[in-house]
């Protein structure tokens, strides 16, 4: 099974798993990214959710109504799945090791210091945008095969982060969802 496939397979689960009394309740689902052990080369995917109920209860701790909203650090992290967690997920943990490998991306710790800036560095960036990428387009077949709106009953965006906003993250999730409706999330992280 190819990383993208096991990345889909596992992504239909952790949706398909929310109950029905809460998903009617979903306005977003988190599509964290992190590096496990702050390794480039072990990029890992947590889906989750977030819910109109969880919003309302964060409102007063948040300095405004569109950072609870918005912002993870107010939201249930609640994880359904973490996809490449090499212990929750040693399938995809390596699966995702020989998709880095045949990209032509993985790398043994360097030697020498300077082999950081000038090997590690760029093959790092490389392996976060290929990764990216493949979560970019793992929410729009989501969506564009109507699993998200078959289990929430109705299209909520996928947020792609992490644990800070910026431009990038703002494309990133307006090219993983339908045009439109990640567009409260976007002007929040531009204007915020």
């Amino acid at each position: 099974m190819t990383f993208q496939d096991h990345l889909r397979t596992l992504a239909e689960q952790a949706i398909s798993s929310i109950p029905a009394g809460e998903a009617e309740d979903i306005y977003v689902i988190s599509f964290f990214i992190d590096n496990e052990r702050d390794d480039p080369r072990q990029p890992t995917l947590t889906i989750g959710y977030n819910t109109e109920a969880q919003f309302q209860h964060t409102i007063a701790n948040a300095s405004d109504e569109a950072e609870a909203r918005w912002n993870y650090a107010f939201w249930l992290q609640n994880e359904l799945t973490v996809i490449g967690d090499l212990t929750r997920d040693p399938d995809g943990a390596t699966a995702r090791h020989r998709w880095i490998s045949d990209l032509g991306l993985w790398y043994d710790e360097p030697a020498r210091a300077e082999d950081w800036t000038t090997t590690v560095g760029p093959m790092a960036a490389k392996i976060e945008a290929h990764f990216n990428q493949a979560c970019v387009h793992l929410a729009r077949d989501l969506h564009n095969d109507g699993v998200i709106k078959s289990v929430i009953g109705k299209p909520v965006p996928v947020v792609l982060h992490e644990l800070e906003y910026y431009e990038g993250i703002a494309r990133r999730t307006e090219a993983a969802n339908p045009p439109g409706l990640t567009d409260d999330f976007t002007t929040w992280v531009r204007t915020g």
